[in-house]
Order: structure tokens, then sequence, then C-alpha cells
């Protein structure tokens, strides 16, 4: 995970970002389980050409992750300057900006929630391909060995899976891709990582004085309540207040794109990354709701 350093927080300042632009882009991308090496590549003298590939790399792999909805877009990342240094980062979405990074985390993942179709259960309704229609799968694997043998693209509806995950297939081109989504919020995600904090707390009168809190204000604000009083605006100037992991997905291009057995493959694969990225985050998401408690 990328390592960030913050400024310590008072009352008055919340905890900022960098100000330089790859820093912040790089603590944006973590709330994804991402380690960038944006920095790295600026830092050997890559051009602006080579970073921005790498900048739109990270940024489509996240939202791999976060499980927004938005794959049917493109997604990519321009540097930005002034006097010559870059200065900021624009995301654009189909081409067109939509954001700068320098918004925030809260005002970027507006911005993409103003573009999402969530259902009635939280997962998107959004089709990955461009046209044609999605196909409901039946018990069995002879329909699904059609989809994957024939030569033309198609896509799925989700279809539920073990432990609360959801998955989606398709085929665009020469690509089979597969996407395992267990909805998780940012607000659920804290939740999740308060309640390790809390639990974990040695001191058992002070871990009782906060469960108890927690059944007025929930296990996150007992937290940020035993904290200096601008925790919470602090906490809301963190991307990880504001993005979170929900989706893994898995692609293979070529002939074992068209194997049965590989798309079991692929299943196990992008449900066992997800377990071990929504994991990860709840350990981040720790590390930052403890400090200052002690």
């Amino acid at each position: 995970m990328t390592k960030t350093t913050r400024r310590k927080a008072t009352p008055t300042e919340p905890v900022t970002s960098s100000v330089n632009p790859l820093a912040r882009f790089a603590e944006l991308v973590a709330t994804a389980g991402l380690q960038s090496d944006v920095q790295a590549l600026a830092d050997s003298g890559a051009d602006d050409t080579t970073l921005e590939a790498q900048l739109t790399q990270e940024l489509r792999l996240a939202h791999d992750r976060w499980g927004l909805g938005l794959l049917h877009l493109q997604h990519s990342a321009r540097l930005i300057h002034t006097d010559g240094v870059p200065s900021d980062i624009a995301l654009l979405v189909d081409g067109a900006p939509r954001a700068q990074l320098s918004d925030g985390a809260r005002a970027i993942a507006g911005t993409y929630a103003s573009m999402q179709a969530p259902g009635p259960e939280g997962r998107s309704e959004w089709g990955i391909l461009p046209e044609g229609h999605r196909v409901t799968l039946r018990p069995g694997l002879g329909q699904l060995r059609v989809l994957i043998e024939d030569a033309r693209d198609f896509e799925t509806h989700w279809t539920p899976g073990a432990a609360q995950t959801w998955t989606r297939t398709w085929r665009q081109g020469e690509t089979l891709a597969v996407e395992v989504h267990r909805p998780a919020t940012p607000a659920t995600a804290l939740a999740d990582a308060a309640w390790d904090v809390i639990t974990s707390i040695k001191d058992r009168t002070f871990q009782r004085e906060l469960m108890e809190r927690s059944n007025q204000v929930g296990m996150l604000g007992a937290l940020l309540g035993a904290r200096h009083s601008g925790a919470g605006d602090a906490l809301n100037q963190l991307p990880e207040a504001h993005f979170a992991v929900s989706s893994a997905v898995v692609r293979e291009t070529g002939r074992e794109g068209r194997e049965v057995d590989r798309w079991k493959a692929m299943q196990r694969e992008a449900t066992e990354t997800l377990d071990e990225l929504q994991k990860a985050a709840t350990r981040r998401l720790a590390a930052v709701l403890s400090g200052g408690l002690r």
C-alpha cells in the first residue's frame, strides 16, 4: 500500500493531501489497494506521455476495484501544468475533463456518482458493451459454454454467488472479463474498520465506554468522538471517506478466453482478489482511524 505523509491534524486545520499532484493521485488510488508507480517514473525523468499513460492505467484499475459501475466509460488522466510544472491532474471520462484532483476526493466521488445507475441493491444497472442485450444465465454451464466459445461479444446480467457476491461476465473483441462484486460503501467500510479498532483497545473501561456510545452514534461516531473536535472534518478530507473497494475484475485475451475452465478459474481469482482487497482495506482504514487514540 502507498505510504503517505500527512500533517498532524488540529481542530482548526484538517488533514490535507500533499500539494504534489502525483502524491494526491497516489492517495486516491490507494483506496483501491493500488501502490502508484507514477512518482517513481517522474523521478526517473519520464516524459508527460509516459506519465499520463501510467496515470490512466492506474485510474482504470482503480475503477475495476471501486465497482462504481462505470466500466462502460473510458477513463483517462491528463497532467495540468502551471509555469511548466505539473500542478494538477485532470480526470477525463470519454475524453472530456470531468474533475480535477485538486477538487478533493468528495467532489470527485460526487462527479462519478452523477454518472452511476445503481439498482435497488446497489449493483450497477449500466451494461458494459455499447450495444446489444444482456443475457440472464440459466443453471448449468451449457449456455455459458456456448457464449464463451462463440466469436461474438456478449454480457450477462448479475448472477448471485457465495458470500454475498455477485458476478457478471462479458466479452469485448478478443477479451473475456469477469467482475465479482460485493457491495461496500465508504461508510460501511469505515464502520467495519472502526469496529476492529474499538475491539482491539486494551483499556477495557475505555472500550466499554465506546461500545456504549456506539449505540447512539454508531461505531465510527463513537471513535471520532474520542478524538479531537476536528477529527470528523479531518477524516472527511481523506479519500478513504469517499472511495471503497467493492469489485475485482479479471480479464483474459486470446485462446484461453474461449475456454470454460479458464472462466471458472477467473471467477475464483476475482473472488479471492476481492476478499483480499476488502480485508486489506479494512486494515488500512483501521490504521487511519486508530491514530490519536493513545
